[in-house]
């Protein structure tokens, strides 16, 4: 675990201080080209969530069934008297 949040933490400082160089730097080249950086991102975001979507639909099979409109519910008794 120690590994893992090491590894993250690297990844996330690393892109913080590229980031930060390429809007410091008067320079017209920067070192990550941010806008398309963000349209693959919101690709990805998108692909994840109809994945997400889709795998968490009920099945058609084991939906439980509508009851038909015309028909009133059973009574309950609630056994308190």
């Amino acid at each position: 675990m120690p590994y893992l949040s090491g590894v993250l933490t690297g990844i996330l400082l690393t892109i913080l201080v590229v980031f930060v160089v390429d809007h410091l730097n008067n320079d017209s080249q920067d070192i990550v080209n941010w806008n398309v950086l963000a349209g693959k991102v919101e690709t990805v975001s998108e692909e994840v969530r109809e994945e997400v979507h889709e795998a968490t639909a009920p099945e058609p099979d084991t939906a439980p069934a509508a009851p038909p409109a015309n028909t009133t519910p059973p009574a309950t008794d609630t056994g308190a008297q």
